[in-house]
């Protein structure tokens, strides 16, 4: 089962999303982490581990980054949320 979120971001700073990203790979075990625009507001997260937003949140935090979920998709139930 792969689980994988899009999140729409919004830094105060650039060099943060590098940052962001950083940390999230060391908080989600196996995952990949990408940006999927130049303007670094579309963050892709995937991973064959489960994982929730609610353990991605205190980095979001740690770098005063406004996010939501644009769409999540777990591979086997194939269940999609859009907002």
């Amino acid at each position: 089962m792969k689980n994988n979120v899009l999140f729409k971001t919004k830094f105060k700073k650039i060099i943060d999303a590098f940052w962001l990203r950083e940390d999230i790979l060391e908080t989600i075990p196996n995952c990949q982490c990408e940006y999927l625009d130049n303007n670094f507001r579309l963050l892709s997260v995937s991973s064959e581990t489960l994982f929730s937003e609610n353990e991605l949140k205190p980095v979001f935090e740690l770098y005063k980054t406004e996010f939501s979920i644009v769409e999540r998709n777990i591979s086997r139930g194939r269940l999609h949320i859009i907002s």
